[in-house]
């Protein structure tokens, strides 16, 4: 008797879910910013940089700490703009950085129930722009794609 209800009643919640109760894992989300950083000399190659820290602009906190020639910059949501530190040590004693800022308007994409809202982004003019005015690590940057709806495509190139 006990089996029968206890059967009923799984049975009774499974057929309770519906398909789109569930967000499916491959289901496109919000993309991030990806960058790719490239020779200044050399245009043509990508250039590492090695333990480059990533924090918001005036904020103590490290966002990420980061080696390699290409990454993903989350972008945020409730604003028009996006500014990031970027910074690393270029010998035991010297620490180099550059401030930015991204421009851009923010269009939402409704996608289910389950997984709710994607943002795509579409770059405002200017697209970018040094904050600092110092001698940074950074000398040129080339915006590639108008659109941030995806992440297999490069969006922004740093040449340093």
């Amino acid at each position: 008797m006990n089996f029968r209800i206890f059967f009923i009643v799984c049975l009774l919640i499974q057929s309770s879910c519906e398909r789109d109760d569930i967000c499916l894992e491959g289901t496109p989300a919000t993309p991030s910013l990806i960058v790719v950083f490239r020779d200044y000399q050399d245009t043509e190659v990508k250039k590492s940089v090695e333990n480059l820290v990533i924090q918001g602009f005036n904020q103590e906190e490290i966002l990420q700490t980061f080696t390699g020639d290409s990454i993903a910059l989350p972008l945020r949501k409730n604003f028009e703009f996006s500014q990031f530190k970027l910074s690393f040590n270029v010998d035991t004693d010297s620490l180099i950085a550059d401030s930015l800022q991204f421009n851009y308007d923010r269009f939402d994409l409704y996608i289910n129930r389950a997984c709710g809202y994607k943002s795509n982004y579409v770059f405002k003019e200017p697209s970018h722009y040094l904050l600092t005015k110092s001698e940074g690590w950074i000398q040129n940057i080339e915006k590639l794609k108008d659109t941030i709806s995806d992440e297999q495509n490069t969006h922004l190139v740093i040449y340093h």
